[in-house]
């Protein structure tokens, strides 16, 4: 059996209570990082423990988190005979595109045009 004190008794009473506040939030700022980027998070808490004189210690902590970084975006180029990046592929000609003119308005669609084209 051992005789080791509960390390969560530690976390409730070391400095009132707020390191384990820290080390919730922390959790809370890894697990929502990892869900968005789906990457690898960490979360460390180190405990110093030094002499004070006649039996004391001082105890301190520090709460790391290391998140990942976020996914940055690319953009698409073409490599053109001269090796420079292009953003229309230089091997598909463009189309002859001209606009064609006398456009009829659009037509109705639907329940109450039905009944008009019958007529």
């Amino acid at each position: 059996m051992t005789t080791a004190r509960p390390f969560l008794d530690l976390l409730r009473e070391h400095r009132n209570g707020v390191t384990h506040d820290e080390l919730s939030e922390a959790l809370q700022e890894v697990v929502a990082a990892v869900s968005a980027e789906g990457k690898a998070g960490k979360l460390q808490l180190t405990i110093a423990v030094k002499p004070h004189g006649d039996g004391a210690v001082m105890v301190m902590d520090e709460v790391k988190v290391t998140v990942p970084k976020k996914t940055k975006g690319g953009s698409l180029f073409f490599v053109t005979p001269e090796n420079n990046l292009a953003r229309q592929d230089p091997k598909q000609p463009n189309l002859p595109l001209r606009e064609i003119g006398g456009v009829e308005a659009p037509r109705e669609i639907g329940p109450a045009s039905a009944g008009r084209a019958l007529a």
